[in-house]
C-alpha cells in the first residue's frame, strides 16, 4: 500500500483551502485540525472541536464510532457509517498518513450526509433508466428500420440480384452493389445486414459523395480531443455491424489508400492517437460506376478494388426491367392512398405512358410522380390530365393503330392487340387479365398466342 506524509505546515494549507468537512487528529486520537464546516453535522462549531479526543466524543455520543481507532489500529484507510446525537447518518472515510518510522501521525477524516448520497443514488438510477429508454428505443427503431420496406421482384433480372445477395448475406464477406441512383442498392444492402450475423448490430451509412475531403478521415476514424476523451468516428460505431460505404466510386485516390490500408489491416487509427482499434465490421459498398473500368482508367485504386470486389451485384435500372415498374405503378398507387386516406384508381391510359417513360430516376423517381399523382388529382380516377406536364407523352406516342386505309375490322385488331399488351404488362396471370377484360381465361390465352404470332410475322 502507498504511504502518505504530511510535514507540519501541509496540515494548515490543506484544511484552510478545503470546503468539505475534513477533520485531522493525531495518533492519541486529539483533533488538531478541522475545515470551517466540520462539527455541523454533530451540532457543533469547528472551534468547538479543536483539543478534544474523539474517544471522549464517542463516550459523550455526538457520533459512533470514532474512525479514528480503527485506523489506527488497522494501519489502512476505514469506511464506515457513522451515527450522531441527532439520529442523522454520516458516511466518513478514515485514511492514515505515516511518519518516515512507519508509524501513524495523523488520521485524516472526511464524510458525507448519506441522504445526499441517496440524492446521488436516486439521480444515477434515472441516469440508468433514461440510458435503457435510449437503448430500447435504438432497437426499436432498428428493428423497425428493417422490417417497414417491401422488395417489388417481378423481373428476372431483380429476383437473381437479391437472390445473390441472401445467398452471401450470412459469410463476412464483402460486397459492391452497383447501379444507377434509385436502383435500390441501399435496399439490398439492408437486407444482406438483416439476414447475416451482425443483425444484431449497427447499420451505419458512410456516403463518400457527401463528405467534403477535409473532413472524410475524421468522420470515418474519429479523432482524440484531448488526453482522455475520444471523439468515435463511424466506423467505431459501426462495431460488431454492418458498414455501408455508399458511392465508393466517388472517394478520391488519396482516400481510397488510406481506405484500402484500414481494410487491409483491419485496424484503424483515430487522428491524433497513438494507438489503433481493431476493425470489426462487414464491408458493404456501392458504385454507380464500372469499378473494373475505373481502374483501368487509373481512376480507382487496385488495391481497394480487389479487397472490396469479391461479390459484385449488378441492379439494373428501371427502364430495362419493365415488370417491376408495372408492379411498383400498382403498389405505390395503394400505398400513397392508403397514407393519405382516400381511393385512387388509374386509367389505362396513364398506366400505359408511366410504363413507357424511361424513370431515369428510377425508384425514387416513380415513387416521386405516383405521390404527387395521388395528392393533385382531383376525382378519384388519375387520367392523363392529371400528369404532370413533363411526364406526359404525345397520343401518337403510345397509339399505333390508325384510321386511314384500314377496315373496321382490321382497326379493332388494331386496338384489341394494343390492349392485351397493355393488360400482359399490368397483370401477372392470365386468369388476372380475364378478370379484368371480362372475357374468359382461355381466350385470353388464345389472342395472346394470335397476336404474338403477328407480332414474329410483322
Amino acid at each position: 500500500m502507498a504511504q502518505f506524509h504530511l510535514t507540519p505546515n501541509s496540515i494548515q494549507e490543506v484544511l484552510e483551502t478545503h470546503d468539505e468537512d475534513v477533520i485531522v487528529t493525531n495518533h492519541e486520537g486529539i483533533i488538531m485540525k478541522a475545515t470551517r464546516i466540520s462539527g455541523h453535522r454533530y451540532g457543533l462549531e469547528a472551534e468547538d472541536l479543536i483539543g478534544k479526543s474523539v474517544y471522549e466524543l464517542e463516550k459523550e455520543g455526538i457520533f459512533t464510532p470514532a474512525v479514528t481507532p480503527l485506523v489506527l489500529k488497522q494501519k489502512k484507510k476505514i469506511v464506515t457509517i457513522q451515527k450522531t446525537a441527532s439520529g442523522s447518518k454520516i458516511l466518513i472515510t478514515g485514511m492514515p498518513f505515516f511518519n518516515y518510522n512507519g508509524d501513524v501521525d495523523y488520521v485524516i477524516s472526511y464524510s458525507y450526509d448519506v441522504s445526499e448520497l441517496l440524492v446521488i443514488q436516486d439521480y444515477m438510477k434515472e441516469i440508468e433508466y433514461e440510458m435503457a429508454k435510449v437503448q430500447e428505443e435504438v432497437q426499436h427503431l432498428r428493428r423497425q428500420m428493417f422490417t417497414a420496406s417491401e422488395y417489388i421482384m417481378r423481373s428476372k433480372c431483380t429476383q437473381e440480384a437479391f437472390s445473390t445477395a441472401r445467398r452471401v448475406a450470412s459469410l463476412d464477406v464483402p460486397v459492391v452493389l452497383y447501379g444507377e441512383l434509385g436502383t435500390g442498392k441501399t435496399t439490398i444492402a439492408k437486407e444482406m445486414h438483416k439476414e447475416s450475423m451482425r443483425s444484431n448490430g449497427p447499420f451505419i451509412e458512410f456516403d463518400c459523395a457527401t463528405i467534403p475531403e477535409s473532413i472524410f478521415l475524421k468522420e470515418l476514424v474519429g479523432e482524440q480531443s484531448s488526453d482522455t476523451i475520444t471523439v468515435p468516428g463511424l466506423l467505431s460505431i459501426a462495431e460488431g455491424g454492418t458498414f455501408f460505404l455508399k458511392n465508393v466510386d466517388r472517394m478520391s485516390l488519396h482516400l481510397q489508400a488510406k481506405v484500402a490500408k484500414i481494410f487491409k489491416e483491419e485496424r484503424f487509427q483515430p487522428l491524433g492517437c497513438e494507438f489503433s482499434i481493431p476493425l470489426h465490421v462487414r464491408i458493404i459498398c456501392s458504385s454507380e460506376t464500372d469499378l473494373q473500368r475505373a481502374v483501368s482508367e487509373k481512376k480507382f485504386l487496385g488495391e481497394l478494388y480487389y479487397l472490396l470486389n469479391i461479390v459484385p451485384i449488378t441492379l439494373k435500372p428501371l427502364r430495362d426491367r419493365i415488370e417491376d415498374v408495372s408492379a411498383l405503378i400498382s403498389h405505390f398507387l395503394q400505398t400513397f392512398s392508403a397514407k393519405y386516406k382516400t381511393e385512387k384508381m388509374m386509367t389505362d391510359l396513364v398506366f400505359t405512358q408511366l410504363l413507357q417513360l424511361e424513370w431515369r430516376g428510377n425508384i425514387q423517381e416513380l415513387r416521386h410522380v405516383i405521390e404527387r399523382l395521388v395528392v393533385h388529382s382531383v376525382g378519384e380516377v388519375i387520367d392523363t390530365h392529371d400528369l404532370p406536364h413533363e411526364y406526359r407523352l404525345p397520343e401518337d406516342d403510345f397509339s399505333d393503330f390508325t384510321l386511314v386505309g384500314e377496315t373496321l375490322p382490321v382497326i379493332l385488331e388494331q386496338v384489341e392487340m394494343q390492349i392485351l399488351n397493355r393488360a400482359k404488362k399490368r397483370y401477372k396471370t392470365t386468369t388476372e387479365m380475364a378478370r379484368i377484360l371480362g372475357i374468359s381465361q382461355p381466350s385470353v390465352v388464345r389472342k395472346l398466342k394470335k397476336y404474338t404470332q403477328t407480332e414474329e410475322n410483322i
